[in-house]
């Protein structure tokens, strides 16, 4: 990928559709960030924030700026078409 198609890739356009990879699953989004939380419930469906349970976020292939790197809840990132987000689930209980 070039230069330019990564341009095209960061422009919000509303006629575009943004699909983003969760746990290799192409997902519409349609927002211009999305949050730690938001990561989290479109892998795990009703997920649980408790105590007992830890979910750890990481990206890669986002903006120019910060390509790759994790989320924490309270944290949110900037959306680019075919952004990838890897989510895991631990059970400390």
């Amino acid at each position: 990928m070039n230069e330019k198609d990564d341009q095209k890739d960061q422009i919000s356009d509303k006629d575009k559709e943004v699909v983003i990879l969760v746990n290799t699953r192409p997902t519409p989004y349609d927002e211009k960030e999305i949050s730690f939380r938001q990561v989290v419930d479109l892998a795990f469906p009703g997920a649980q924030f408790i105590p007992q349970i830890v979910y750890t976020v990481n990206y890669s292939k986002g903006i120019d700026k910060k390509p790759k790197g994790s989320l924490v809840d309270n944290e949110s990132v900037h959306v680019k078409n075919k952004m990838v987000f890897d989510v895991d689930r631990t059970d400390n209980s």
